[in-house]
């Protein structure tokens, strides 16, 4: 068999049967190889940036493996944002690229360019992944597989790269299929050495000395359907107010009686950062990185009559301290969990969380009903509008924001967000790659900027006819930046509206010409009610692609949000003296 032969099937036995990426001359062999096996599933994307940011929502939705491919040079450079996004958000992603013949390399290394569209696309990608390597011996293609899949597997999981020039693809090796075995049945089991035993433990004894204890959860969780049980096993076992991430934000569902919001030093929920920040005197974090978007650039003065106990697998996120006297394991959160749930201990936090719905009671009445807050509205709306089994792709910008603070996740909506890396362009791709991971109904929703670094999508959406309900918030601004220039530039809208460089076309229009069902409501229309029964229809419809612009208000705002300096628990617009004073009491 050849080389891109053996790849294809040693993937199979691995799990791997869809395929995400651009066809090209130096991938060619290996799309051959993909094409000729059974049982695997080659899917076109219109840019390479879409494969990769498609294999890493796969990655995201699933916790499995993905994979995308590209040709060499500017094909291989375009999946850098994928690679990027699944790095720092730690989705295990095999990406593959085609290189130049072997054979066409010189003799003169210090070249510029070996040879047509050949760019040195591992030592470019090595900073943002695991490890990347290129195959120069049909022979050695076993070993290099076997190494870049553990890097990407064991640990803090996170994307490799293997670059494949075009005359190993077509080598030919003598490995018999009868030998192709997966050499990781139990890669998922391999644990940090730490004693978690031990760690279980030192959590519990923490526990029954506070008397404010916060679960605060993060994306070091895996979200497969086991760690998704064991999380919920794990809150109706301790019984504690929970705070989560954004990337954490569907570990529980929203209505739940343990769930206080999402933590965020700009835009989380009033309640979890007053909660979290003031009110708690331990917060047992599992796999939270504790970065200055969750505790703000004075990680001193985040929680400070707080105890912290830290669980991370990825030890270099331990080494930045934000109390000296933090407890902190480098383990993994999965495994502690499990741990933990073999316990027989129980809490009393009735006290406790009935101060924590007080707050959460007083802070909602703040923002509820605003004008600026008519964004949220539609968001709720939405949220509470698709069908429960959905996966909800966001992508990045205000939008995002009203998300994070609006959308009432029920317990089967699961949802993705570009969190570290903030990739506009994410929603569209991801919420496609986790379609064919999860054969969930997937649902994107963007910003009129962010949808546009994608939108050639569309036509994949199309060719494969998938059911996606695509939102589109149109407000005709690159909305957090003009926000920034409202507070910062003396509203110098350079860039961010159409009078200064930026504008917005007739996505509706847009969608109807590639042939997809399209609908257009004003903001106010779908807080009103008015439009409830087609919008209904529009997005639990399981079949039909869909996309529904909704034009908002000019000048839109993503409130609540801390000025930059200013304490994460009293967020702008500022609370009424008398009721901070109050909150500070119970």
């Amino acid at each position: 068999m050849t080389v891109s032969e053996y790849i294809v099937k040693y993937l199979k036995v691995c799990g791997v049967t869809h395929y995400f990426g651009y066809q090209g001359t130096m991938i060619a062999y290996f799309v051959d190889a993909i094409h000729r096996e059974n049982g695997v599933y080659n899917h076109v994307s219109y840019n390479e940036q879409g494969a990769a940011l498609a294999a890493s929502g796969y990655a995201k939705a699933t916790g499995e493996m993905a994979v995308a491919y590209a040709t060499s040079g500017p094909g291989a450079i375009n999946l850098l944002q994928g690679i990027a996004d699944a790095y720092y958000d730690s989705a295990p992603v095999l990406f593959i690229t085609g290189q130049l013949n072997l054979s066409e390399y010189t003799d003169h290394p210090q070249l510029r360019q070996q040879g047509f569209q050949q760019t040195d696309i591992v030592n470019i990608c090595k900073p943002i992944t695991q490890n990347a390597l290129m195959v120069t011996s049909p022979t050695d293609i076993p070993k290099v597989l076997d190494t870049l899949i553990t890097d990407m597997l064991q640990g803090r999981k996170g994307p490799v790269l293997l670059d494949i020039p075009m005359d190993i693809q077509r080598a030919q090796i003598d490995i018999p299929d009868d030998v192709i075995k997966n050499p990781f049945p139990d890669m998922a089991l391999l644990k940090d050495d730490n004693d978690v035993s031990r760690i279980a433990s030192s959590i519990f004894e923490s526990l029954k000395k506070a008397q404010r204890p916060v679960l605060f959860l993060g994306n070091g969780i895996s979200k497969n359907d086991v760690s998704r049980k064991n999380v919920q096993a794990l809150i109706d076992k301790l019984q504690i107010p929970v705070v989560t991430t954004l990337l954490a934000k569907d570990l529980l569902p929203f209505d739940s009686e343990y769930n206080f919001g999402m933590l965020g030093y700009a835009y989380g929920h009033r309640y979890a950062n007053l909660i979290i920040n003031i009110k708690a005197d331990l917060i047992i974090a599992l796999g939270a990185r504790l970065c200055p978007r969750q505790t703000g650039n004075r990680p001193a003065e985040f929680a400070k009559d707080a105890q912290i106990i830290r669980i991370d697998i990825d030890k270099e996120e331990l080494n930045r301290t934000i109390h000296p006297d933090d407890m902190t394991y480098c383990a993994d959160a999965d495994a502690v969990i499990v741990e933990m749930l073999k316990s027989d201990y129980t809490t009393n936090s009735d006290e406790w969380l009935d101060v924590c719905n007080q707050i959460k009671h007083l802070l909602n009445t703040v923002d509820t009903g605003k004008d600026y807050r008519k964004p949220n509205e539609v968001i709720r709306i939405i949220g509470n509008t698709l069908p429960e089994e959905c996966t909800v792709a966001c992508d990045v910008g205000q939008h995002q924001m009203w998300v994070a603070q609006s959308f009432e996740n029920k317990k089967n909506q699961h949802m993705l967000f570009s969190g570290a890396h903030g990739a506009m362009g994410f929603a569209l791709p991801a919420a496609i790659g986790a379609y064919y991971g999860s054969g969930k109904l997937p649902v994107c929703i963007a910003g009129d900027g962010a949808f546009q670094m994608n939108i050639q999508e569309l036509q994949w959406i199309m060719q494969e006819n998938i059911p996606i309900k695509i939102i589109v918030l149109n407000n005709h601004s690159l909305g957090l930046i003009r926000q920034q220039q409202t507070a910062m530039f003396e509203n110098r809208f350079c860039g961010s509206v159409a009078e200064f460089g930026y504008s917005a076309p007739a996505f509706s229009s847009i969608a109807s010409a590639y042939g997809m069902k399209s609908a257009k409501f004003k903001c106010d229309e779908i807080i009103s009610g008015n439009v409830y029964s087609e919008l209904k229809e529009l997005l639990q419809n399981t079949s039909d692609p869909t996309l529904i612009e909704i034009e908002m208000e000019p000048g839109t705002y993503a409130y609540p949000k801390t000025s930059f300096g200013l304490p994460m628990h009293n967020q702008q617009p500022s609370l009424p003296d008398e009721l901070l004073e109050k909150l500070m009491l119970l």
